[in-house]
């Protein structure tokens, strides 16, 4: 269960790399009585959970989770709407034109990854479509389940669109935790809210020391809780608002972040890691979504044996290009990750390379 959940989150991250926003930090003065805010920096909306959950910020998703120790989790995702999109999804102004695209987007982008990661044969709906509200905005709520690691696991997506956009919130659960955590989530769905300005904390996620030394032209943009020491340029700017360390050009959203990943155990190569988040996103990407150009496997970061991967991979109807080194260290596997869009890849090529070249296990 935790491989392929901590996988996913992998997974997830990688995608998600162009979600970043800068805001100024403010207090949420509006948090209900009895729930926590557990929603990421920038988001247009306020997920809240009960204060006995547990906020789960990491990878730039809103989302919290009940118990640290069985799959217990909850999140809300924003998805724009993309040009590709519009050439398969319902006119809005065909009859029932809002179920129907949001019942396209569940179809096509949703329920493909859930099927994903349950046993083949294994996926099956535990209740039928059902009408539902998210802050007074008609929605649609889905109710699968599926053998995951061989476990049964409950997923419950309720989906809206609004403002261009498709909203989905997830609720993955044990089979044995579904009833009794199902009241709490009815609760954080009744308040949620969507809100006209991003949420802006009023304190970064993670510290950084500003002042430390680091290679000419360079600063550092870990700190030390990890095994490593992560050094970007200084015209890049340092994301502070997630737990995993990252950073990106603020012009074009260009990208490098650092992703480390416990084999729980079993023994799992770099390329083994490669290839199971390839299967992933070969299942996720679409017709023609993903496209592997190179891999190296005599590679190296900070003078320990490593893979090199470059891939494209369609995230949201948008292609990026990816270049990764997946290297170990100790009990862990560490992924470092350029992200770009085709146009901008090569421009930023040799700082990635600088990027690498600087890069340091403790």
């Amino acid at each position: 269960m935790k491989k392929t959940v901590k996988l996913l989150a992998l997974l997830l991250c990688v995608a998600m790399l162009f979600s970043f926003a800068s805001c100024n930090k403010d207090a949420d003065k509006d948090v209900p009585r009895g729930m926590q805010n557990a929603t990421v920096p920038g988001a247009d909306f306020r997920l809240y959970i009960p204060t006995s959950w547990n906020p789960n910020l990491a990878y730039g998703v809103s989302g919290g989770y009940a118990s640290l120790t069985r799959l217990s989790n909850v999140s809300m995702v924003k998805y724009p709407i993309t040009e590709e999109m519009l050439t398969s999804l319902p006119a809005p102004d065909a009859e029932n034109a809002a179920n129907e695209r949001i019942d396209w987007f569940y179809t096509t982008q949703c329920r493909p990854t859930l099927e994903l990661v349950s046993l083949q044969g294994s996926f099956v709906e535990v209740a039928p479509k059902a009408a539902d509200l998210i802050n007074n905005l008609n929605a649609i709520r889905y109710h699968e389940k599926g053998n995951v690691d061989g476990k049964t696991v409950h997923f419950v997506q309720v989906l809206t669109e609004r403002a261009n956009a498709f909203y989905v919130f997830s609720f993955t659960v044990l089979d044995e935790l579904y009833e009794r955590l199902l009241p709490d989530v009815e609760k954080i769905l009744d308040n949620f809210v969507f809100a006209d300005t991003p949420y802006e904390p009023d304190d970064y996620l993670k510290s950084l020391n500003t002042s430390a030394k680091a290679p000419e032209g360079m600063q550092l943009a870990s700190n030390g809780e990890v095994a490593y020491r992560f050094y970007v340029p200084k015209t890049w700017s340092v994301n502070r608002d997630e737990r995993i360390f990252s950073a990106y050009v603020a012009d074009d959203r260009t990208s490098v972040s650092v992703i480390p990943y416990m084999p729980d155990g079993s023994n799992i190569s770099t390329h083994d890691l490669f290839v199971m988040s390839e299967n992933a996103m070969k299942a996720t990407a679409g017709v023609d979504g993903y496209e592997l150009f190179s891999h190296d496997s005599e590679a190296t970061l900070d003078k320990r044996p490593a893979d090199r991967y470059h891939y494209r991979y369609t995230v949201g109807g948008i292609s990026y290009h990816y270049v990764q080194v997946i290297a170990a260290y100790k009990d862990k596997l560490y992924c470092v990750t350029y992200t770009a869009l085709p146009a901008y890849f090569d421009a930023h090529l040799a700082e990635f390379e600088a990027i690498l070249a600087a890069f340091e296990f403790k």
